[in-house]
């Protein structure tokens, strides 16, 4: 009897158990589609600068682009994605420094060799990838080298989802790709040799069936582009779709909450009525940052992650010190001959230029939520916005964005 008793505790201790378990599980859903987010690589092949003068004097002018290490991080961010094994990397455009053919090959070998290791890539091409002039950086002032079509793009990365797409829009390198049992994912191309930041009509027409397709088979389904779906901060003309409101009157009648962009090189995610657009920092900049997104059901959630490893024969201790500084740097100097040219001096000076650094490096790079106690009355800010600079209308404009958070998102079943 007593041996009887112990088995039913004991059943009764493991159906608490399994019970317990079952629980642990509903509140921390398994992710059926795992998914890794990149963009504006701006790769430029080793072939194509020898790091001299003409080479240093366009780095000294850049946004603060971290080219001369791009072989080192795409490298390091394409093992860390071997490792990870997601369903399926995307990168949405720039993937070139300014669309060199020698670039596009020499990426598309790196992507090659990470596809086989069963990751799949799907890849768009950005306003950097096509109908470019470009140049190899080699010697005083460097010397032109080939650029590629739209053809040519889909011809070198026909492996990266072209071939393999359930459909292609014949007005644009736009298709659809299955990543998983569950997920879909549409690819959006906007550019055209005399346009960059554009759908056609008949490519929002294929969007449409391409939607309505995915609802009839029970199928999520996330959107990416280069170009931007809202407008972020002051980034309007050049950056903005010009048939947005088409598009997301689009994505809310067929119920695709979510946009996938990159192109303003800045980390930041806008939601509006039911949509949210992440717009990614590029994986050469900043804290050199890509995306990881898990999707259960209907909740997403995103997180970003800096490349691992440290530029080569360098003090710094990651590839995103190094970015953070370079920006920094950046945002130094411009800031200094901006308030210098308004009469500001000394110590007044230095301080306004270190709170520009620290805002400017913590809007590219995504977080804002350690500036407030860096200004708590607000004086500095308020200096800025009064100032007459360009920056005065800059830093008014994001404002409100000071305390947030970019770098981390997540929608809950009926919610943003």
């Amino acid at each position: 009897m007593k041996n009887r008793e112990k088995e039913i505790a004991l059943l009764l201790l493991a159906a608490m158990l399994l019970t317990a378990g079952c629980a642990g599980a509903a509140e921390e859903p398994e992710s059926d589609t795992r998914l890794l987010f990149a963009t504006d690589l701006h790769y430029l092949a080793p072939s194509l600068t020898d790091h001299g003068a003409i080479f240093r004097l366009v780095m000294a002018n850049s946004d603060g682009k971290l080219t001369e290490y791009c072989e080192e991080i795409t490298d390091a961010f394409l093992s860390e994605a071997a490792q990870q094994r997601p369903d399926a990397l995307i990168l949405t455009g720039d993937l070139s420094f300014n669309g060199e053919k020698e670039s596009h090959l020499a990426l598309a070998r790196k992507l090659r060799a990470l596809e086989e290791q069963g990751v799949p890539v799907l890849v768009l091409p950005g306003n950097h990838d096509l109908y470019r002039k470009c140049y190899a950086f080699i010697g005083d002032e460097g010397e032109q080298t080939d650029t590629v079509s739209a053809g040519e793009f889909s011809e070198i990365y026909a492996d990266f989802g072209f071939r393999e797409a359930l459909s292609r829009d014949a007005d644009s390198l736009s298709y659809t790709a299955q990543v998983s049992e569950t997920t879909r994912v549409v690819m959006l191309d906007a550019n055209t040799p005399h346009d960059f930041c554009s759908l056609s009509e008949k490519t929002l027409g294929w969007l449409a069936v391409q939607l309505t397709a995915a609802e009839q088979a029970g199928q999520r389904v996330i959107v990416a582009c280069h170009q931007n779906l809202f407008r972020h901060s002051l980034f309007r003309a050049g950056y903005v779709l010009d048939c947005t409101e088409a598009l997301q009157s689009l994505l809310r009648e067929h119920g695709a909450p979510l946009f996938l962009s990159g192109h303003m090189h800045i980390q930041h995610i806008v939601t509006e009525e039911g949509l949210t657009e992440i717009a990614a920092s590029p994986l050469t900049m900043g804290d050199c940052r890509f995306g990881l997104l898990e999707l259960s059901g209907s909740e997403t959630r995103y997180e970003t992650r800096s490349v691992p490893g440290q530029p080569p024969e360098e003090d710094f201790e990651s590839f995103a010190e190094c970015g953070r500084e370079r920006l920094s740097n950046r945002t130094r100097g411009q800031a200094q001959q901006q308030l210098s040219d308004r009469g500001f001096s000394g110590e007044e000076l230095e301080t306004l230029t270190d709170y520009a650094c620290a805002l400017n490096t913590a809007y590219f790079t995504g977080d804002l939520s350690g500036l407030a106690a860096l200004d708590p009355e607000g004086k500095l800010q308020e200096k800025w916005e009064t100032s007459g600079t360009f920056f005065a209308s800059y830093f008014t404009s994001i404002r409100e964005e000071i305390g947030q958070n970019y770098t981390k998102w997540e929608r809950k079943s009926g919610g943003n």
